[in-house]
């Protein structure tokens, strides 16, 4: 009798396993897709192995997205996902894996078309060229807070495609193409703080900038001491901050 309840047991197991191995992933999505403001258009697949014809949010529309859940570290509570995004504006792959409260990103490679990109996106003020190719062997997650991230992400042909200027507060930048560099002369509007410099950056991902700063208004709380934080002033009161470096 034991062997019979065995078997049925292990018959109703196998029933169990399949319902869900192809339980569509078109309505886990309905199921959960009021509490999200990310439409997912074009469901195919299970939620083992499915694809997503477009994926919406707000800002950026992006398509051909699919995936494939790995069975087995589901036994020992894991989570493993290989993840594929086929868009012209933004291809990428890899996996992801999440244990515990921990989430990994690992083996992220592909690229991105910065001009496709730009069409995508809202109204901006300025456009950008270029390729972006992205390597990154891991990121790491705990909790929703970003502990680790290694990798190489490098802009293959930078340009900007014409010149722009960017306010922020007090201070603008006055954006060019110079010499294959992407340069940005840095000056104020006439507030409290007076700045002027430069900045700029190589498709190496290499900068250097030279900045100017001084104060005009002594009487706005702190800013006399932020000030003074910033280093030596000259008998004219401004502060030289020069530097260089490589980005990621």
């Amino acid at each position: 009798m034991r062997s019979v309840w065995s078997a049925i047991a292990f018959v109703v197991f196998i029933i169990l396993i399949t319902l869900v191995y192809k339980l569509p992933a078109k309505l886990i999505y309905q199921k959960f897709s009021s509490a999200s403001s990310i439409e997912l258009v074009g469901i195919s697949g299970s939620i083992w192995s499915g694809h997503v014809d477009s994926i919406i949010t707000p800002q950026l529309t992006l398509s051909q997205f699919s995936w494939q859940l790995s069975v087995w570290p589901l036994l020992i509570g894991d989570v493993d996902v290989q993840w594929k995004l086929e868009d012209p504006a933004l291809q990428l792959q890899g996996e992801a894996s999440l244990s515990d409260e921990e989430l990994s990103l690992i083996h992220i490679k592909g690229f991105s078309d910065l001009v496709e990109l730009g069409t995508r996106l809202p109204a901006q003020d300025f456009l950008l060229a270029g390729v972006i190719d992205i390597d990154i062997p891991q990121v790491e997650f705990k909790q929703s807070e970003l502990i680790n991230v290694t990798g190489l992400v490098k802009w293959e042909s930078a340009q900007l495609l014409s010149p722009a200027n960017i306010r922020f507060g007090d201070f603008k930048a006055d954006l060019s193409n110079s010499a294959g560099k992407l340069l940005a002369n840095l000056s104020d509007t006439g507030g409290p703080v007076s700045l002027r410099g430069a900045f700029s950056l190589s498709t190496w991902r290499s900068y250097d900038y030279t900045l100017e700063i001084a104060v005009r208004d002594t009487s706005v709380p702190g800013l006399l001491e932020g000030f003074n934080q910033l280093g030596q002033h000259n008998d004219n009161g401004v502060v030289t901050l020069q530097g260089n470096g490589v980005l990621f």
